[in-house]
């Protein structure tokens, strides 16, 4: 049985998620600037918009170092803890990707999550290194002006840079990332599940109630609305009864139903069409992640 997506958990997990980071981003952008230009242009194709960022030397002092030190420290701490509860959201962060995909046939790119956040901790790691290493320079005298640094401290620094601009690629994809999704389920999606039917041929039946998703050989699908007294009312007819109802609103093979709830809003929520039989026609995209509630 396929388990419909649970936005306020969904929607409670990802600012949870940013939390953990605000405190670093804070710290970072007072040691990095950002740029006009764009990183990268493969992001940007993906509908991100992340930035360069150049070390900003005039605020690069012992005291802003140790801050991002700790902050670091305390993001590793939570390391374990951050990867599992992204795994533990990840089957609802999919069914959410593939709503949205089939009503906007693009995508979302949550996927992106899990490789860049574990790839932000491996930079923090990287960066409390570079971060100490340069605290002991500060330490002995060294002063911070780009055109007077010779060349191997200069690749040092452009190290850092690289490293900070890794980690706050993935602090600008989840906000990014966040702002979408809260978007779009705040217009798409019910607060409460919603129940619906579906009468099919045999084999759309099979597909929908084994994959859990809305099968249908047309794009948008109708759908019923399946208040109690039409569930009961359609349980108890005949195949035949069944195959005569439908028919009269031209579904051919009809006589497979299959009941389902969603909280995701129908193309034509404000607007359902009435048919000859008494029901009333709603139409989702085709494949959305439906929890089945029976088959009939």
């Amino acid at each position: 049985m396929a388990i419909n997506l649970s936005m306020p958990e969904i929607r409670n997990f990802l600012p949870y998620l940013q939390e953990q980071f605000k405190e670093l981003e804070a710290l970072l952008t007072k040691i990095l600037k950002e740029e006009k230009s764009l990183r990268d242009e493969v992001m940007v194709e993906k509908g991100f918009i992340i930035h360069s960022y150049s070390l900003n030397y005039s605020n690069i002092n012992l005291e802003t170092l140790a801050k991002i030190v700790t902050e670091l420290e305390n993001v590793l701490e939570k390391e374990i803890q951050l990867q599992e509860e992204l795994e533990k959201h990840a089957d609802e962060l999919q069914n959410f990707e593939q709503d949205y995909r089939a009503v906007y046939k693009s995508k979302l790119e949550i996927s992106l999550l899990a490789k860049f956040l574990k790839e932000a901790l491996y930079y923090c790691k990287l960066m409390i290194i570079r971060a100490k290493q340069l605290q002991v320079l500060l330490k002995e005298g060294m002063k911070i002006h780009k055109k007077s640094l010779p060349k191997e401290t200069e690749i040092f620094f452009a190290s850092f840079e690289n490293i900070g601009n890794k980690i706050m690629r993935f602090i600008l994809i989840l906000e990014q990332l966040t702002k979408k999704i809260n978007n779009y389920a705040a217009a798409a999606y019910y607060g409460e599940y919603r129940k619906y039917g579906r009468a099919m041929a045999s084999s759309e039946y099979q597909k929908t109630v084994a994959a859990g998703t809305l099968s249908s050989s047309k794009d948008p699908t109708p759908v019923f609305d399946a208040t109690r007294a039409v569930i009961a009312q359609i349980k108890t007819m005949s195949k035949d009864k069944r195959k005569d109802f439908f028919g009269k609103i031209g579904v051919v093979g009809g006589f497979n139903v299959v009941f389902f709830q969603t909280k995701l809003k129908p193309i034509n929520h404000d607007q359902p069409i009435p048919q000859t039989n008494g029901l009333r026609e709603y139409k989702f995209p085709r494949g959305i992640k439906v929890e089945i509630l029976e088959a009939a």
